[in-house]
């Protein structure tokens, strides 16, 4: 099997839709030797802010000379960002390996009658297969939806489970309210484990706390308030801690400073537990975090950015940010969305600082079209229209934009990759000449 037939096959799985529940990924694992049986995890759920945690996470452990496995979802531009080892992602050949040897075991599933795994539930146990066979010592594997029947939980217990921010999203699977969310967010709370939380409002957090007692779990509370002085800039964010001193990363957000600190408490407390990690290792940790796609700036001159914000919790986060280093100022935005998400909400918040808007349909069927997008927008801001192709709403952008405008292209990470690819391409750099790049 070579790459393209590797990806065509994952792609196809896609057919079969998202699904919760245990029984199929059970089902796999066990024709794979369950190999997450023999692996160590720190399982991370929340609505936002579990990328960054994440990889703050991993970064940290493998400054600490930890060989350490990075399982995230979506990817921005290439498959193979989904499953990590120190850093780097799966080469295409071992993907194309795995892929196969994970078919055979579908195929005899579906061979010997039982369901066919979703797309998710395949790419995961492809993960523990991979991750195993390396011998990672660690692996940070994140939730893909909700936690309670999502496939990762086929791991039956963890160093730790971290809880991110809960807030609304994917309402039609996890429940119409912050508890029924927070429900399932907090089923990857194992027996008698050690959690770590996010500054929960009082809603999600009583409902984490029910949990815990339930299960015996100790439960840690993450605290972004030991983090003294917080400083903003463009492709920089500087912290100060009474014990660390100065901390840096390039992974930047008002709310960021909230998942460093979730970060900075689970590497405490695996501290606790006999993980040996130095000062040192936190600080290089940060130092070396990536996290394309989150309020990464491509640019300067104008300084152009992309944030995957595709529910109303990830623009007030993106707002919060922008206003934090670019104070009363409006920026050129292009934005694509999903049409099963709050759009109206997000482009209400977002219209206050837009100067241009330019709608575009990211390349997915559940997008929403630009069209009727704009058309929303229109209710909220002046200077409103609409792109029949991404690469037409980037031109316009910026043949729109002043040397010292800032640009932003947002909404779903489905289209987010897509842009960045963009800004690589000879063409836009042509376009882009009058820039000084970085």
């Amino acid at each position: 099997m070579n790459y393209d037939k590797a990806i065509e096959y994952i792609e196809s799985l896609a057919r079969f839709g998202s699904k919760p529940g245990l029984e199929r990924i059970r089902a796999l694992t066990e024709r794979l030797g369950n190999p997450q049986d023999h692996l160590k995890f720190i399982h991370i759920a929340g609505t936002n802010g579990k990328g960054s945690t994440s990889v703050f996470i991993a970064g940290i452990l493998s400054c600490a000379g930890y060989s350490v496995g990075l399982y995230t979802s979506p990817y921005l531009e290439r498959f193979n960002e989904r499953i990590r080892l120190n850093g780097k992602e799966i080469a295409d050949d071992e993907l194309c390996e795995y892929v196969g040897r994970v078919k055979e075991a579908v195929d005899k599933m579906v061979a010997d009658g039982l369901e066919q795994p979703t797309v998710f539930e395949v790419i995961t146990a492809m993960a523990f297969l991979y991750y195993y066979e390396k011998k990672c010592d660690i692996v940070v594997l994140e939730v893909g939806l909700g936690g309670r029947l999502d496939a990762t939980n086929v791991i039956s217990e963890s160093l730790i489970s971290v809880i991110t921010k809960i807030s609304k999203d994917h309402t039609d699977i996890l429940g119409s309210t912050i508890r029924e969310i927070a429900y399932e967010k907090a089923g990857i709370i194992k027996q008698n484990g050690i959690v770590v939380t996010y500054p929960q409002e009082d809603s999600a957090l009583k409902v984490i706390e029910s949990v815990c007692s339930q299960r015996n779990a100790a439960l840690y509370r993450a605290d972004p308030g030991e983090f003294g002085n917080v400083e903003l800039k463009p492709g920089m964010l500087c912290l100060t801690h009474s014990r660390y001193g100065d901390i840096k990363t390039p992974v930047v957000g008002v709310h960021q400073v909230y998942n460093a600190a979730v970060a900075l408490k689970t590497v405490e407390v695996l501290r606790q537990s006999g993980i040996n990690i130095k000062d040192g290792d936190i600080i290089e940790g940060f130092r070396t975090a990536s996290w394309p796609g989150r309020f990464e700036l491509l640019r300067r001159n104008p300084d152009v950015y992309i944030d995957g914000a595709h529910n109303p919790d990830g623009v007030r986060s993106f707002i919060e940010t922008f206003r934090a280093i670019y104070p009363g100022r409006k920026a050129l935005i292009v934005f694509g969305v999903m049409k099963d998400k709050e759009y109206e909400t997000m482009l209400r918040e977002l219209s206050a600082i837009t100067e241009r808007f330019i709608a575009v349909t990211p390349d997915n069927p559940r997008a929403l079209d630009a069209e009727s997008l704009a058309k929303t927008m229109s209710k909220y801001c002046n200077n409103v229209e609409y792109s029949d192709t991404i690469e037409e709403a980037i031109e316009r952008i910026l043949a729109y934009a002043a040397c010292d405008d800032i640009i932003a292209a947002l909404g779903s990470l489905f289209y987010i990759g897509h842009v960045r690819k963009l800004f690589r391409d000879p063409a836009v750099k042509q376009q882009m000449k009058y820039i000084s790049f970085t």
